[in-house]
């Protein structure tokens, strides 16, 4: 039997010949501490790492397999059997081993990840989209954002099939999302299916309208709004090809550009979206609160300008009937004058 300080200077010899890819002289270190029958949880775990580095799933399999079913250290191995159970697409098997290790790892989002994977690969959509949503706390725009990546990761991989799985659980948070569609007419461009792909892409067509009135949602106050989805909706300026939303984009780039800091391009977008449409109230709403943003109470031109937009749009709320936004906007107007007074006195 070898001794501790043997059976180091072994493994360390083994990381050795890994580092330098003598993989063959690797496997052979470690099939001799393995007949030696010296700390085998250790020894094991590392041959099945790397066979696993090898492809050779099968002797991995059964190296992570032993150190569970015989040893009393097993949370590594449990660790190593889920990604080569989702590699070998032993996908149920996969579902089995992360609900074990979440047993214990309750927050390990990549064991979560591959366990939604499994269910979606699996033909388990209906439960892979409970589950997901689940954890990205059932926020659409989030859990849609992930879904993205994860069809990006497939297609990388030459996974095309996988990625119209993926695709599959999108369209079942969010149907018709355009993103999804152009997605899958990409899909189906590199499967060589350019039928399908005209196909898909007609019908982007007539589905991005609808979906972008029915998704966006003005707001004339500055609120908590997720990047994430203001970032999703610009996506979709792609399709506008008659430009028939060039004022709601507008705004949402303006969103965007103050919510990442950039308060001077943010003024720029809401001007121009005042330009587009001069009719509606929104824009003149962020602007000037934008303008009062970059005052700081310091600056009469700046102040002035913000005041004036108010002005313009309470009047169009008053034209509207909208009178609890314009008594808004006078109440905006009566915090300006009272901030100069105020800066004034100081």
């Amino acid at each position: 039997m070898l001794d501790n300080i043997k059976h180091l200077i072994s493994l360390k010899s083994v990381d050795k010949d890994i580092s330098e890819k003598n993989y063959d002289l690797a496997l052979r270190k470690l099939n001799f501490l393995i007949s030696e029958e010296f700390k085998p949880s250790e020894t094991f775990l590392k041959r099945g790492r790397l066979c696993r580095k090898l492809l050779m799933y099968e002797d991995a399999y059964s190296d992570f397999t032993y150190i569970i079913t015989h040893c009393a250290k097993k949370q590594d191995a449990y660790y190593e059997r889920v990604m080569l159970n989702y590699e070998m697409s032993n996908y149920y098997e996969a579902i089995l081993d992360a609900n074990k290790i979440l047993n214990w790892d309750p927050n390990n989002f990549n064991i979560k990840r591959i366990k939604f994977l499994c269910y979606v690969f699996s033909s388990q959509e209906e439960i892979a989209k409970n589950f997901i949503l689940s954890i990205l706390d059932f926020n659409k725009y989030k859990t849609i954002q992930f879904l993205f990546q994860e069809v990006a990761i497939a297609l990388s991989k030459d996974e095309l099939a996988k990625g119209l799985k993926l695709l599959q659980v999108i369209d079942m948070i969010d149907k018709d999302n355009p993103i999804k569609l152009l997605k899958e007419a990409g899909i189906y461009e590199l499967a060589g299916r350019k039928d399908r792909k005209n196909e898909i892409l007609k019908r982007l067509d007539s589905v991005f309208p609808k979906y972008f009135i029915s998704h966006f949602r003005f707001t004339d106050m500055y609120q908590d709004k997720d990047l994430m989805e203001i970032c999703f909706l610009l996506e979709l300026k792609i399709f506008d090809k008659q430009n028939l939303f060039a004022y709601p984009m507008k705004i949402l780039e303006g969103y965007k550009n103050h919510i990442e800091g950039h308060i001077i391009d943010s003024k720029e977008c809401f001007e121009r979206a005042v330009e587009i449409n001069p009719q509606k109230p929104e824009g003149y709403v962020l602007l000037a609160q934008t303008l009062q943003l970059m005052s700081g109470y310091d600056n009469p031109d700046y102040m002035k300008d913000a005041e004036e937009n108010y002005k313009i749009a309470m009047e169009i709320y008053k034209k509207e009937s909208l009178n609890d936004k314009a008594e808004e906007m006078r109440r905006q107007i009566k915090h300006i004058h009272s901030g100069v007074n105020m800066y004034s006195y100081k």
